[in-house]
């Protein structure tokens, strides 16, 4: 997500008036990227499709990207903060806590806006810089560009985290939330189970989770605790039915490779929430 002109103008003023504060500095920063989320505006790519579709659409269009934009925001994590900058999502924590970013998301913004002149940028660019020398030796290390944003991209190539982006859903929270952010969430809830269903083995026809945390595939503790539920009760039923029926069970495929949750609504997703998140 882009930072707005106006973010740029706020930002350069404060640094022109050779007054640095930082907590009015990073104050301004976040209404502003909130503000930018909120009024969400079609880009140059975007220009194809405005000449094709009608105002209606693209009224629908535009709700649909503030939903996601919002979602995203508000459910970026420590781990995946930690992610970027190479920490654990403690300790990724407490750098930004520290430099009095509360939320994860407004701290990597703030460290990629190419508009912020800050001290603190600085330090904890550098100190990225130097876990990834250190890590894979500075020769090795190519950094396409000066900028932030390509530091965070050389991370990213040469950290290889099949499970960089981390999910979580907030279901209670979203349960008041416009019907927009509700889809969101069905559908991180979605690729969050089918990450899950990736790490399922079948021994003797019971299902059976080879890893213990949900940070593990990059998924939220409480979306894991529902995925693991899920898998229990097929096995509390296939435990009943090798009873009654265990003819059954013996010939029943289990294969969990080529099936996949297929959760559309919100209702499926808050569904399964309230039966096996609990």
């Amino acid at each position: 997500m882009k930072v707005s002109r106006l973010v740029i103008g706020i930002l350069l003023f404060f640094t022109a008036c050779n007054s640095y504060n930082h907590e009015q500095y990073i104050a301004k920063f976040k209404a502003n990227v909130d503000a930018e989320i909120d009024n969400y505006t079609f880009g140059e790519s975007d220009s194809s499709m405005l000449s094709h579709t009608s105002n209606e659409k693209l009224e629908q269009i535009k709700e649909e990207r503030i939903a996601n934009d919002r979602f995203y925001a508000d459910n970026y994590s420590w781990y995946q903060l930690g992610k970027n900058l190479m920490l654990a999502p403690k300790e990724a924590k407490e750098e930004s806590i520290k430099y009095g970013f509360e939320r994860p998301y407004y701290f990597l913004e703030f460290l990629k806006c190419d508009s912020v002149v800050s001290p603190v940028k600085n330090v904890v660019i550098k100190e990225v810089k130097d876990r990834l020398f250190a890590k894979y030796h500075r020769d090795s290390v190519l950094i396409s560009g000066s900028s932030a944003k390509k530091l965070f991209a050389a991370v990213h190539k040469y950290e290889r985290s099949k499970y960089f982006f981390f999910i979580n859903v907030d279901f209670e929270k979203l349960k008041s939330a416009p019907d927009k952010q509700q889809k969101v969430g069905a559908q991180m809830m979605n690729t969050a189970l089918n990450r899950l269903k990736e790490k399922v083995e079948i021994k003797d026809q019971r299902y059976y989770l080879v890893i213990n945390k949900g940070e593990e595939i990059g998924v939220s503790e409480s979306i894991f605790t529902i995925g693991k539920n899920i898998y229990l009760s097929g096995n509390a039923q296939l435990d009943s039915l090798e009873i009654t029926d265990p003819e059954f069970v013996t010939k029943a495929s289990l294969s969990t490779e080529k099936s996949k949750f297929n959760i559309k609504t919100w209702e499926d997703a808050l569904k399964m929430y309230e039966i096996y998140g609990k």
